[in-house]
């Protein structure tokens, strides 16, 4: 199982793949203040859901760009279904792969997959680089609820890239770059419970019914359930931050 088949089979029951909820997400576009006519660009959208959700609600283009074939598909078919494929265009494949015109969108998001853009700066870099001036982005990113980070934390892969970071830092990050904080909307333990509870049920349910399969270790490895457990929501926040590009 590769990491593209791990992760669809882990969030097939999810239809919110971050560690928030509805309200929030509405939460964070109202600090986006969409409107009509906007251009939208989504990295990472994964199942489409925030796309579909602001296409109901304005008239705007939106482009979702997704590496996960899996989730690509599905983002593509619920669109149709919803009658939105005029508004939303799923492109998959690699973010860096694509190259679009210099402040040619009104708003970038990626909302939890800076690691698609390479990582929390690059990504800023990137998606500064794509909105217009006096446009938004926003970006949801993990950060450290509380330096120094355990050593026993540092040393995983899967919390390395905010082991510095405090919430300040990250906003400091942003606002060296001329991006001005105007909104954030920061996950609750209830939000980390949420997502990861559908993560264990889906693991759970893929090994009873493939039993015998090698890639159960994967899916049930006790060490990624102590992270969620223990750190997550604990040493470890969530928050989407949004920003104008610039004061001008």
């Amino acid at each position: 199982m590769n990491r593209f088949e791990f992760f669809a089979t882990i969030e097939r029951y999810h239809t919110i793949q971050n560690p928030t909820s509805e309200e929030k997400l509405d939460l964070a576009a109202s600090y986006c203040a969409f409107r009509d006519g906007m251009r939208v660009l989504d990295v990472g959208c994964g199942k489409g859901w925030l796309a579909r959700r602001l296409a109901k609600r304005f008239d705007v283009k939106i482009m979702g760009l997704e590496i996960n074939r899996v989730f690509a598909a599905e983002a593509r078919d619920l669109a149709a279904a919803e009658g939105l494929t005029e508004r939303i265009e799923i492109v998959q494949g690699s973010a860096l792969d694509f190259h679009p015109e210099p402040a040619s969108f009104d708003v970038v998001m990626c909302i939890g997959a800076s690691f698609a853009l390479g990582g929390f700066e690059p990504a800023l870099d990137w998606m500064k680089r794509c909105a217009k001036p006096g446009g938004i982005v926003a970006i949801g990113e993990v950060f450290a609820m509380q330096l120094p980070l355990p050593a026993n934390i540092t040393s995983m892969p899967r919390y390395s890239e905010c082991g510095g970071r405090s919430l300040w830092t990250t906003v400091e990050a942003m606002r060296s770059r001329g991006l001005m904080l105007r909104g954030m909307v920061e996950s609750s333990r209830d939000d980390w419970n949420r997502y990861h509870s559908l993560h264990w049920q889906a693991a759970l349910d893929w090994a009873l019914a493939n039993p015998g399969q090698t890639d159960i270790k994967i899916l049930t490895d006790p060490t990624g359930q102590r992270c969620d457990l223990e750190f997550d929501g604990r040493y470890i926040g969530w928050a989407i931050f949004v920003a104008r590009n610039g004061l001008d």
